[in-house]
């Protein structure tokens, strides 16, 4: 629990520093910009994380997975082995996903309301998906508790971003400009991963391996990989297309500038769901290897955690509650306080969904990768439903209510399952 403690610390400075940067970025766009417009920049980069996320494979998972047996007995050629498979999947996934999110935006920007200048830009926006495959580099990072590299790396795109849209807003800049500042920024983290990974893999593997380069390596050589890459891929695609579907879904029905609201509090309640990201990314590696080991600091740590993670969320929720409305309008302007009442639903759900992290990479763990998908499956079923229902009937406010309906679901059913689990092993 301290090691745990400890590397989520040193994540959540990082994430500390980039949600501020992030937030006063998002802050200068939508004054600058207006609803409508800043609405625009936010599917533009909403459509590029969907493609994104329909080529994410799980990679980042599989090297912790699977190389925490070999990396604790210092098997080097084995961990070699399973970097350099899934390095080819993450480049080929990257490829595939920019010629996709390339060709398809003359067809996807018109039905988002998009002008030619505005298609353009998305085509243009749609090259940065050549810098995403880093999901290998985040599991050699997180392999060898390099969780001071990921920390500062989660700063660099809201750095940029900020510093970016302030002199983009100085200079009243048109829309362009905030798109590429946007995409650039997206860029350079992804960059800044790809380079420190690169590094450890070449001071701990590859001298140890005098340059043995594992050009047959395939997804044979281990043992259940190829499954828990196509769990993985679903379950990825299950934690991040609903969220975007949402704003895309929300900008066909309501209109760009809703869209935008959503997104804006969809950013600020990131505040909780970027942490439950870092949760999974430290506990997961600790879980692994005390489940394996048998030890009595499984629970602890997965209850713990979900614990502390849950009453965290609930300050953030309250907060919004009583000031939500007066921060909304000091910060952005009157216009956009129509994002309250969202904002704090959406806050609620992020707390569930912090709460239920940990006990995700305890399932995980306990060989149980499975059956989460089927019940995350199951409850994503559930959300988009209500979403198209509650969001046609009561707006905005719709939306948020079932992010809530589909977060308790999923956190009620993981529990189940550890319990379940718990009992029969």
């Amino acid at each position: 629990m301290h090691r745990v403690l400890a590397n989520f610390w040193i994540l959540i400075r990082g994430r500390g520093a980039a949600a501020i940067m992030a937030f006063g970025a998002t802050a200068l766009m939508a004054r600058s910009l207006g609803p409508a417009e800043f609405g625009m920049v936010i599917l533009m980069q909403t459509y590029v994380l969907l493609i994104r996320a329909l080529f994410d494979f799980g990679s980042v998972d599989a090297v912790v997975r699977f190389g925490v047996p070999a990396h604790d007995i210092s098997d080097k050629p084995t961990l070699g082995r399973l970097i350099k498979l899934c390095r080819r999947i993450d480049k080929q996934a990257s490829i595939a996903a920019t010629l996709l999110a390339f060709f398809l935006a003359p067809f996807a920007g018109p039905s988002m309301g998009m002008n030619n200048l505005q298609v353009m830009i998305l085509m243009g926006y749609s090259l940065v998906l050549l810098t995403t495959r880093t999901g290998t580099a985040a599991g050699i990072l997180r392999l060898y508790d390099r969780f001071d590299i990921l920390g500062k790396q989660m700063a660099i795109a809201p750095t940029i971003r900020f510093l970016g849209v302030a002199v983009a807003w100085w200079l009243n800049a048109p829309i362009l400009v905030f798109a590429v500042i946007w995409a650039s920024a997206y860029a350079a983290e992804n960059i800044y991963m790809l380079w420190h990974a690169r590094h450890k893999y070449n001071t701990h593997i590859k001298q140890a391996l005098a340059g043995a380069r594992f050009k047959d390596a395939k997804l044979s050589d281990f043992d259940g990989l190829r499954n828990f890459l196509w769990v993985s891929y679903w379950q990825s695609n299950l934690d991040v297309l609903p969220k975007h579907i949402t704003t895309v879904l929300v900008g066909y029905l309501l209109g760009p500038a809703e869209a935008g609201l959503l997104r804006l509090a969809r950013e600020l309640s990131s505040m909780l769901a970027k942490p439950a990201i870092l949760i999974r990314q430290v506990v997961f590696v600790d879980l692994s290897r005390s489940w394996h080991q048998g030890s009595n600091a499984f629970n602890l740590v997965a209850y713990r955690t979900a614990i502390l993670g849950g009453a965290l969320g609930l300050l953030f929720v309250l907060t919004s509650y009583f000031f939500g409305e007066h921060l909304l309008s000091s910060l952005l302007g009157n216009q956009f306080i129509g994002a309250k009442d969202v904002l704090t639903l959406m806050l609620l759900a992020a707390s569930i969904d912090l709460a239920a992290s940990p006990i995700r990479s305890a399932l995980y763990a306990m060989g149980n990768a499975s059956k989460a998908l089927q019940l995350h499956m199951a409850c994503t079923v559930i959300y988009l439903l209500m979403l198209n229902i509650l969001t046609r009937q009561l707006g905005l406010i719709g939306a948020g209510l079932a992010a809530i309906i589909a977060a308790a679901l999923t956190l009620v059913g993981m529990l189940l399952l550890m319990w379940k689990k718990e009992k029969s092993a």
